[in-house]
Protein backbone atom coordinates (compact mmCIF):
# COMPACT_ATOMS: atom_id res chain seq x y z
CA UNK A 1 0.00 0.00 0.00
CA UNK A 2 1.48 3.59 -0.93
CA UNK A 3 2.00 6.05 1.34
CA UNK A 4 0.26 9.24 1.29
CA UNK A 5 -0.15 12.58 3.76
CA UNK A 6 -2.80 12.10 5.92
CA UNK A 7 -5.62 15.20 6.00
CA UNK A 8 -5.71 17.59 9.13
CA UNK A 9 -9.12 15.85 10.42
CA UNK A 10 -7.19 12.84 11.04
CA UNK A 11 -4.96 14.12 13.27
CA UNK A 12 -7.97 15.92 14.74
CA UNK A 13 -9.56 11.98 15.28
CA UNK A 14 -6.26 11.53 17.59
CA UNK A 15 -6.55 14.02 19.53
CA UNK A 16 -10.24 13.61 19.98
CA UNK A 17 -9.17 10.24 21.00
CA UNK A 18 -6.30 11.49 23.13
CA UNK A 19 -8.81 13.12 24.70
CA UNK A 20 -11.37 11.19 25.20
CA UNK A 21 -9.36 8.05 26.46
CA UNK A 22 -7.31 10.34 29.20
CA UNK A 23 -4.23 11.36 27.56
CA UNK A 24 -5.14 14.61 27.53
CA UNK A 25 -6.50 16.75 30.60
CA UNK A 26 -9.75 18.06 29.66
CA UNK A 27 -8.33 21.46 30.36
CA UNK A 28 -5.48 21.15 28.55
CA UNK A 29 -4.34 22.75 25.32
CA UNK A 30 -5.10 20.53 22.76
CA UNK A 31 -2.48 22.25 19.70
CA UNK A 32 0.78 20.76 20.95
CA UNK A 33 -0.22 17.38 20.76
CA UNK A 34 -1.72 17.96 17.07
CA UNK A 35 1.27 19.82 16.17
CA UNK A 36 3.64 17.06 17.36
CA UNK A 37 1.98 14.20 15.56
CA UNK A 38 1.54 16.65 12.28
CA UNK A 39 5.24 17.62 12.14
CA UNK A 40 6.32 13.77 12.68
CA UNK A 41 4.04 12.86 10.22
CA UNK A 42 5.21 15.71 7.41
CA UNK A 43 8.79 16.68 8.68
CA UNK A 44 9.88 17.66 5.23
CA UNK A 45 6.57 19.63 5.10
CA UNK A 46 6.21 21.87 8.41
CA UNK A 47 9.59 23.47 9.03
CA UNK A 48 9.90 25.64 12.56
CA UNK A 49 8.96 29.05 12.57
CA UNK A 50 10.88 31.86 13.23
CA UNK A 51 10.65 31.42 16.15
CA UNK A 52 11.31 28.03 16.55
CA UNK A 53 7.84 27.03 17.70
CA UNK A 54 6.08 24.10 15.39
CA UNK A 55 3.53 25.52 12.85
CA UNK A 56 0.04 26.68 13.94
CA UNK A 57 -2.10 23.75 14.82
CA UNK A 58 -6.14 24.44 14.97
CA UNK A 59 -8.00 21.20 16.84
CA UNK A 60 -11.27 20.92 15.80
CA UNK A 61 -13.06 19.49 18.85
CA UNK A 62 -15.65 16.89 18.78
CA UNK A 63 -18.58 15.56 21.38
CA UNK A 64 -19.46 12.68 19.38
CA UNK A 65 -18.09 9.36 21.58
CA UNK A 66 -15.66 7.40 19.14
CA UNK A 67 -15.88 3.64 18.79
CA UNK A 68 -12.30 2.39 20.09
CA UNK A 69 -11.99 0.00 17.16
CA UNK A 70 -12.23 2.97 15.28
CA UNK A 71 -9.44 4.84 16.87
CA UNK A 72 -7.10 1.54 16.46
CA UNK A 73 -7.84 1.98 12.62
CA UNK A 74 -6.94 5.66 12.70
CA UNK A 75 -3.53 4.90 14.98
CA UNK A 76 -2.71 2.03 12.84
CA UNK A 77 -3.28 4.35 9.51
CA UNK A 78 -1.16 6.88 11.20
CA UNK A 79 1.66 4.94 12.06
CA UNK A 80 1.70 2.91 8.76
CA UNK A 81 2.00 6.49 6.84
CA UNK A 82 4.63 8.03 9.73
CA UNK A 83 6.69 5.04 10.28
CA UNK A 84 9.01 5.69 7.41
CA UNK A 85 10.11 9.23 8.88
CA UNK A 86 13.39 10.20 10.25
CA UNK A 87 13.50 9.80 14.03
CA UNK A 88 9.99 7.55 14.40
CA UNK A 89 11.19 4.86 16.35
CA UNK A 90 12.81 7.16 19.48
CA UNK A 91 9.86 9.98 18.58
CA UNK A 92 7.91 11.61 21.00
CA UNK A 93 5.16 10.42 18.44
CA UNK A 94 5.74 6.85 18.33
CA UNK A 95 5.36 6.97 22.37
CA UNK A 96 2.05 9.32 22.59
CA UNK A 97 0.44 6.73 19.73
CA UNK A 98 1.73 3.62 21.96
CA UNK A 99 0.10 4.57 24.90
CA UNK A 100 -3.21 5.56 23.37
CA UNK A 101 -3.24 1.98 21.86
CA UNK A 102 -2.59 0.42 25.20
CA UNK A 103 -5.25 2.19 26.59
CA UNK A 104 -7.90 1.55 24.01
CA UNK A 105 -6.88 -2.02 24.26
CA UNK A 106 -8.45 -2.12 28.03
CA UNK A 107 -11.45 -0.87 26.80
CA UNK A 108 -12.31 -3.64 24.50
CA UNK A 109 -13.63 -7.58 25.75
CA UNK A 110 -10.85 -10.21 25.33
CA UNK A 111 -12.60 -12.06 22.63
CA UNK A 112 -11.98 -8.85 20.28
CA UNK A 113 -8.04 -8.45 20.99
CA UNK A 114 -7.79 -12.42 20.52
CA UNK A 115 -5.96 -13.58 17.21
CA UNK A 116 -7.68 -15.56 14.68
CA UNK A 117 -7.47 -17.22 11.36
CA UNK A 118 -8.21 -14.60 8.44
CA UNK A 119 -7.34 -16.36 4.98
CA UNK A 120 -4.02 -16.91 4.85
CA UNK A 121 -3.40 -14.35 8.05
CA UNK A 122 -3.52 -14.42 11.61
CA UNK A 123 -4.92 -10.69 12.80
CA UNK A 124 -6.45 -9.39 15.83
CA UNK A 125 -10.14 -10.16 15.63
CA UNK A 126 -10.66 -6.35 16.27
CA UNK A 127 -9.87 -6.00 12.54
CA UNK A 128 -12.32 -7.98 11.11
CA UNK A 129 -15.55 -6.16 12.94
CA UNK A 130 -17.89 -3.50 11.34
CA UNK A 131 -16.32 -0.24 13.29
CA UNK A 132 -12.75 -1.13 12.16
CA UNK A 133 -13.68 -1.84 8.22
CA UNK A 134 -16.30 0.77 8.07
CA UNK A 135 -13.49 3.56 9.35
CA UNK A 136 -12.06 4.84 6.23
CA UNK A 137 -8.16 4.37 5.86
CA UNK A 138 -7.20 8.30 6.12
CA UNK A 139 -10.38 10.09 7.26
CA UNK A 140 -11.09 13.31 5.72
CA UNK A 141 -13.88 14.49 8.01
CA UNK A 142 -14.46 13.71 11.73
CA UNK A 143 -17.90 12.53 10.88
CA UNK A 144 -16.69 9.58 9.08
CA UNK A 145 -15.48 8.20 12.49
CA UNK A 146 -17.86 5.31 14.19
CA UNK A 147 -19.58 6.55 17.01
CA UNK A 148 -19.54 4.16 19.92
CA UNK A 149 -23.44 4.42 20.54
CA UNK A 150 -24.56 2.26 23.19
CA UNK A 151 -21.05 1.39 24.70
CA UNK A 152 -21.56 -2.20 23.84
CA UNK A 153 -18.75 -3.82 21.86
CA UNK A 154 -20.22 -6.73 20.73
CA UNK A 155 -17.99 -9.67 19.11
CA UNK A 156 -19.78 -12.12 16.97
CA UNK A 157 -18.59 -15.68 17.16
CA UNK A 158 -17.04 -16.76 14.16
CA UNK A 159 -18.02 -20.84 14.03
CA UNK A 160 -15.78 -23.42 12.13
CA UNK A 161 -15.92 -26.77 11.58
CA UNK A 162 -14.94 -29.79 9.57
CA UNK A 163 -16.03 -30.05 5.87
CA UNK A 164 -18.02 -33.30 4.85
CA UNK A 165 -19.03 -33.94 1.33
CA UNK A 166 -22.73 -35.20 0.85
CA UNK A 167 -23.57 -38.90 -0.71
CA UNK A 168 -26.64 -39.33 -2.75
CA UNK A 169 -27.54 -42.75 -4.27
CA UNK A 170 -30.47 -44.12 -6.20
CA UNK A 171 -32.96 -43.66 -3.17
CA UNK A 172 -33.22 -40.18 -2.39
CA UNK A 173 -35.89 -38.23 -1.36
CA UNK A 174 -34.93 -34.78 -0.19
CA UNK A 175 -38.09 -32.77 0.14
CA UNK A 176 -36.25 -29.73 -0.40
CA UNK A 177 -33.88 -30.69 2.19
CA UNK A 178 -29.99 -29.67 2.06
CA UNK A 179 -29.08 -32.61 0.36
CA UNK A 180 -31.21 -31.18 -2.91
CA UNK A 181 -29.38 -28.10 -3.16
CA UNK A 182 -26.27 -28.59 -2.02
CA UNK A 183 -23.21 -31.31 -2.25
CA UNK A 184 -21.07 -29.79 1.14
CA UNK A 185 -21.87 -29.30 4.55
CA UNK A 186 -19.69 -28.13 7.53
CA UNK A 187 -19.72 -30.12 10.88
CA UNK A 188 -20.02 -27.42 13.81
CA UNK A 189 -20.75 -29.67 16.56
CA UNK A 190 -21.38 -33.08 17.72
CA UNK A 191 -23.20 -34.59 21.03
CA UNK A 192 -26.11 -32.80 22.99
CA UNK A 193 -23.48 -29.86 23.51
CA UNK A 194 -23.13 -29.15 20.14
CA UNK A 195 -18.73 -28.95 20.69
CA UNK A 196 -16.20 -29.56 18.26
CA UNK A 197 -12.61 -30.37 19.33
CA UNK A 198 -10.22 -27.54 18.14
CA UNK A 199 -8.43 -30.11 15.94
CA UNK A 200 -11.70 -29.96 13.76
CA UNK A 201 -12.38 -26.20 13.55
CA UNK A 202 -11.05 -25.46 10.20
CA UNK A 203 -14.10 -23.74 7.52
CA UNK A 204 -16.70 -21.21 8.04
CA UNK A 205 -20.02 -22.59 6.83
CA UNK A 206 -21.31 -20.96 3.62
CA UNK A 207 -24.53 -20.73 1.44
CA UNK A 208 -22.79 -24.02 -0.31
CA UNK A 209 -21.48 -25.94 2.82
CA UNK A 210 -24.17 -24.86 5.45
CA UNK A 211 -23.68 -26.15 8.67
CA UNK A 212 -25.28 -29.14 10.22
CA UNK A 213 -24.33 -30.88 13.99
CA UNK A 214 -23.62 -34.52 14.26
CA UNK A 215 -26.20 -36.29 17.41
CA UNK A 216 -26.02 -39.35 19.02
CA UNK A 217 -29.34 -41.38 18.87
CA UNK A 218 -30.83 -45.05 18.52
CA UNK A 219 -26.79 -45.98 19.05
CA UNK A 220 -25.28 -44.04 16.37
CA UNK A 221 -24.35 -40.57 14.75
CA UNK A 222 -26.84 -38.69 12.49
CA UNK A 223 -26.29 -35.09 10.53
CA UNK A 224 -29.11 -32.63 11.12
CA UNK A 225 -29.38 -28.60 10.16
CA UNK A 226 -27.83 -26.49 12.83
CA UNK A 227 -29.72 -23.51 11.81
CA UNK A 228 -32.96 -25.12 12.16
CA UNK A 229 -35.86 -24.04 13.89
CA UNK A 230 -36.59 -25.13 17.70
CA UNK A 231 -38.71 -27.77 17.49
CA UNK A 232 -38.40 -29.19 13.64
CA UNK A 233 -38.32 -32.91 12.62
CA UNK A 234 -35.82 -34.31 10.76
CA UNK A 235 -35.91 -37.72 9.26
CA UNK A 236 -33.30 -39.73 6.71
CA UNK A 237 -33.97 -38.50 3.41
CA UNK A 238 -31.32 -41.16 1.71
CA UNK A 239 -28.42 -38.92 1.66
CA UNK A 240 -25.16 -39.55 3.85
CA UNK A 241 -22.34 -37.44 4.68
CA UNK A 242 -18.11 -38.51 4.65
CA UNK A 243 -15.00 -36.86 4.27
CA UNK A 244 -11.18 -38.78 3.71
CA UNK A 245 -9.78 -36.17 6.08
CA UNK A 246 -8.73 -38.08 9.09
CA UNK A 247 -10.08 -35.82 11.46
CA UNK A 248 -13.63 -37.72 10.45
CA UNK A 249 -12.30 -40.85 12.45
CA UNK A 250 -10.93 -39.17 15.54
CA UNK A 251 -14.61 -36.84 15.27
CA UNK A 252 -16.69 -40.19 15.50
CA UNK A 253 -14.94 -42.75 16.18
CA UNK A 254 -14.64 -44.66 12.52
CA UNK A 255 -14.81 -43.87 8.85
CA UNK A 256 -17.95 -45.03 7.63
CA UNK A 257 -20.66 -42.50 5.92
CA UNK A 258 -23.18 -41.40 8.38
CA UNK A 259 -27.24 -40.58 7.45
CA UNK A 260 -28.08 -36.88 6.64
CA UNK A 261 -31.69 -36.53 8.27
CA UNK A 262 -32.36 -33.06 6.01
CA UNK A 263 -35.89 -34.30 5.16
CA UNK A 264 -39.01 -32.49 6.94
CA UNK A 265 -42.83 -33.06 6.10
CA UNK A 266 -45.93 -30.42 6.61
Amino acid sequence: MSRFDLHPAHIDGLVNAGLQFGLIGVFDDLAPVGQMLLQQHRPRRYVEQEDGEPPDYVATVTDRALHPIAVLCLLECYEYQTSGTIGWHTSEAQAWTNRLRETVLTRLPAEAKATVCHGADYVPAYRLLAAYTETPWGITELDQIPELGDGVIEVPVVRKGLRAEILTGPIHCPNNGLSSRVRYVTILGVGEERTLPAFARIFEPSNDAPGVYLLFQYGRYVARPADAPPGTWFMASGAHIHTSDSRWRELIGHRLPIPLHDRTEP
